[in-house]
């Protein structure tokens, strides 16, 4: 499995160009869409997204038929949605819009900034996918890229086993460790379809003399690395690509394009107006050019740290990453209050701290990440280290909860743990001397109304950690 690429950083703030999303995207329509809805609310979050806070598409496989899995989704029972579905026969339905966060990655992080595309088939199948599903999505997907200003690659298009697990970041596939899209996808063939999408060939910049941008024109507002190709006519022998009156490359051989098909990397320059020129050589010194400006807006180099909390309690060996956005670091130090104690120069940019080699108490977790042309990013994190004491953590949501009958309770009891007592109201209602630590509440004696119910554990040293939550008691037969 590999694991993300520069996924999960904290909302960047992009940098206003001179031409807004929507009208650098209007020059590509957005493929026909059958709108249905999620069928409620409690399988997705209403939300008011614009569209440059969509960060990143997450390429989903159904595992099922086009209307089971719509019925499915659907069905606020599932507690899961996603934004797109696309048909083998390449019909797309529409049932979380993009203003809104859908429940598709089972990583919140991810959810909050991503689009997910579902696409019907076996993640494990090798029928793969049919060559109308692959074209439907990727027009889908290019439309998307466009009008959030999405750069069109591997770090920003993933798969659902790209998304890092919220509770062990070294793992894949969100909170259900899901494979999806699976060895089956064709990679390749699906990102030259959205870029192909994403950029078509424009005309209106034809002068008559020889030369024409046949991928970017005037008004473009680009992000990340795009193509850069021209139309020539007549013996042309050299082509020079400018930027902003310099010459940035020489093509000498036809079909001509920058960087030899690599594209132009907009990262280098500032966000704002840039003016680009191609200009063609012939015979005799004879030349003409194609002269227009673009745009660029590009998400700001950030880093989150992935796999702890603010004010976490941790023990042991704590496993995180660093989840870049924007761009791709070629250094990520690990900093502990302030002091390098590891380094990584590779995807994921992973770590295992063991914090046994501090003492118990408050400590500050720093990723430094650097990147190419300077860039600096940082994300920092404070924790509690706590070896010499136990850990205890609802499983609950720590939101109120309606009883009215025996609930069996479960916490989570890490280290060393010589007792757990459970509160009521700050009374003890019971203890427990031996794991597992699961106890059956029956709150038929309780009075109705909300009550705080506490877990305790304590250790062989007599430190102890607690966790509350609150609990409602309904009344018989209410």
């Amino acid at each position: 499995m590999r694991l993300s690429k520069g996924l999960l950083a904290a909302f960047a703030a992009l940098l206003l160009a001179v031409v807004a999303a929507p009208a650098e995207a209007a020059q590509l329509k957005p493929p026909p869409v059958t709108y249905l809805g999620a069928g409620g609310t409690k399988n997705y979050t209403r939300a008011k997204r614009a569209p440059t806070s969509i960060h990143w598409i997450v390429i989903h496989v159904t595992e099922g038929g086009f209307a089971g899995t719509i019925a499915w989704l659907r069905n606020p029972a599932s507690h899961a949605s996603a934004n797109f579905v696309v048909s083998r026969a390449g019909k797309i339905v529409e049932l979380v819009p993009k203003r809104d966060i859908a429940w598709q990655a089972g990583n919140w992080a991810v959810n909050l900034q991503s689009v997910g595309i579902e696409h019907v088939g076996l993640t494990d199948s090798p029928t793969g996918f049919t060559d109308s599903e692959y074209r439907a999505s990727a027009h889908l997907a290019a439309y998307i890229a466009r009008t959030a200003l999405m750069p069109i690659d591997r770090d920003h298009i993933i798969g659902h086993d790209q998304v890092p697990d919220p509770n062990d970041p070294l793992l894949g596939g969100g909170i259900d460790g899901h494979t999806d899209p699976g060895r089956y996808w064709n990679w390749r063939k699906y990102l030259r379809l959205v870029r192909s999408y994403a950029f078509p060939p424009v005309v209106h910049h034809h002068v008559g003399l020889g030369i024409e941008s046949s991928t970017l024109a005037g008004g473009q507002v680009v992000a990340g690395t795009v193509p850069w190709k021209v139309k020539v006519s007549g013996p042309v022998s050299r082509v020079d690509f400018l930027v902003d009156g310099k010459v940035r490359w020489q093509d000498h051989r036809a079909p001509f394009a920058y960087a030899g098909g690599r594209g132009l990397s907009s990262r280098p320059l500032a966000n704002g107006r840039h003016r680009l020129e191609v200009r063609a050589y012939g015979r005799g010194g004879h030349w003409t050019r194609d002269r227009f400006a673009i745009g660029v807006r590009n998400i700001r180099f950030t880093v989150a740290v992935s796999g702890l909390r603010p004010q976490q309690k941790v023990a042991g060996t704590v496993h995180l990453q660093a989840l870049p956005n924007g761009t791709r670091p070629v250094r990520v130090a690990l900093l502990l209050d302030g002091k390098e104690i590891d380094h990584d120069t590779s995807l994921p940019f992973a770590f295992a701290w063991d914090t046994t080699r501090v003492p118990d108490g408050r400590h500050v977790v720093t990723l430094l990440a650097r990147a190419r042309g300077a860039l600096v990013a940082r994300s920092s994190v404070a924790v509690v280290v706590q070896n010499q004491a136990p850990i205890v953590q609802w499983q609950l949501p720590v939101q109120a909860q309606v009883v009215d009958s025996p609930v069996t309770l479960t916490p989570q009891v890490e280290g060393a743990v010589a007792r757990t007592d459970y509160l009521l109201d700050g009374n003890t209602i019971a203890t427990l001397t031996a794991a597992p630590w699961t106890w059956t509440w029956d709150p038929s004696a309780v009075s109705p109304g909300l009550h705080q119910l506490t877990v305790r554990a304590t250790g062989p040293n007599g430190r102890s950690d607690a966790a509350t939550i609150d609990v409602v008691v309904r009344p018989p037969g209410g």
